[in-house]
């Protein structure tokens, strides 16, 4: 009887392995003859075993990805990837890649296995540098919740890499003259066009105008004359011949916030400064207020101090900051009916590197900013103080 027992008991497995097999070989075979979208086989677990996403890493080398998701803000290298058959042996023309939609398919017939490689994306030279950046982001770039924002570089000294150098091709004399050539990108408008300011201050302090009681708009300031003639855009010592050329002309808004605006986030100041509706056409002009504040986040309040740690804050850009360290914006400050006083980003410790009002008339630091146009090509850089975007 256990003689019986123990035969039957073979011929159970036995069938057992046998309707496995065949189970195993009906799927292979349904699977296998067919070509699949690998966006689709990625977020499909059962078939996750046949494909290994390899991602580069910092140092160069890969590994492998376990999310299980098709990866973004990578590249698909398409040299590297490839698939192998039961044996092994590599198969030739069953993987492709739809660059201009970022789909990959395979056809699976007598594929074992694929590997699927992604590089961190990096621009070319003789790239345009404000679409390669947005396709090929450095550390900091992101896009605003807010609809028609920028992409911009935001978050905290030492993590934000939009170094740029403006008005000379070569990053040596651009890195041992940084009060001449040195620039950050604040961000990257609609149309590819990269918005700078200078990284450190005039060397002289401005004022808006020579009283407090007059009302003197943006376009008829002191500041916006000087800085869009001798004292910047006319200046060869900061805009060689033909680097003018490279500067966009913008139309800039203007006006006045109110008191309550101090207390409001980044993005609720960013909705009312763009609202403005009064305009000028130059080269140059000065930041908004809310350029201040996104550069940290858009989230945090006016008078919070973490505001001063942002990469934005000209102390961490400028070492001998004019003017006892306020900074002048072009935000006017409406103040007890009148707009005979303007916000400026006041960067003393003791200040919090909060936005307060101050007098037209007080002497206060300026750094320029402006457009580049959008056709401006990338040369060679990192977007490091130490290897600065070189652009041409």
């Amino acid at each position: 009887m256990q003689v019986v027992n123990k035969k039957m008991c073979v011929i159970i497995i036995l069938v057992l392995v046998i309707i496995e097999s065949c189970t195993l070989f009906l799927m292979y075979k349904s699977y296998g003859n067919k070509n699949t979208n690998l966006d689709e086989v990625n977020l499909n677990i059962s078939n996750s075993n046949m494909f290994a996403i390899m991602l580069e890493q910092e140092d160069g080398t890969y590994k492998e990805d376990t999310t299980n998701t098709w990866p973004t803000n990578y590249e698909f290298n398409t040299n590297m990837s490839g698939c192998i058959d039961q044996n092994g042996n590599k198969l030739d023309g069953v993987l492709s890649y739809d660059s201009a939609n970022n789909i990959a398919t395979v056809d699976t017939t007598n594929t074992s296995y694929c590997y699927l490689y992604f590089n961190i994306p990096s621009c070319d030279s003789g790239d345009i540098l404000g679409k390669c950046l947005i396709t090929s982001p450095t550390n900091g770039l992101i896009v605003q919740k807010k609809s028609g924002e920028m992409y911009r570089y935001q978050g905290i000294q030492g993590e934000v890499d939009n170094y740029i150098c403006f008005g000379t091709t070569n990053s040596e004399n651009c890195t041992e003259n940084t009060d001449a050539y040195m620039y950050r990108i604040i961000g990257i408008n609609e149309n590819s066009q990269l918005k700078l300011i200078k990284k450190e201050a005039l060397n002289k302090t401005m004022q808006w105008w020579s009283d407090n009681a007059t009302d003197i708009a943006w376009p008829n300031s002191l500041i916006y004359e000087a800085i869009n003639g001798s004292e910047f855009l006319t200046n060869s010592t900061y805009v060689p011949t033909g680097w003018e050329n490279k500067i966009a002309t913008y139309s800039w808004k203007y006006g006045a916030l109110e008191l309550g605006d101090q207390t409001e986030t980044g993005l609720e100041v960013f909705e009312k400064e763009n609202s403005w509706s009064d305009t000028v056409n130059s080269k140059i002009g000065l930041m908004y207020v809310y350029d201040y504040y996104l550069a940290y986040n858009d989230t945090i309040n006016a008078q919070y101090n973490s505001l001063k740690s942002g990469w934005f804050y000209i102390a961490n850009n400028d070492t001998s900051v004019p003017g006892q360290g306020f900074e002048y914006t072009m935000s006017r400050w409406e103040y007890t009916g009148k707009k005979s006083a303007f916000f400026a980003s006041v960067n003393l410790p003791i200040m919090q590197g909060e936005i307060i009002a101050d007098g037209i008339d007080y002497n206060l630091a300026i750094r320029p900013v402006f457009y580049l146009n959008n056709n401006i090509f990338y040369i060679s850089g990192t977007g490091t103080i130490d290897d600065p975007f070189i652009i041409n």
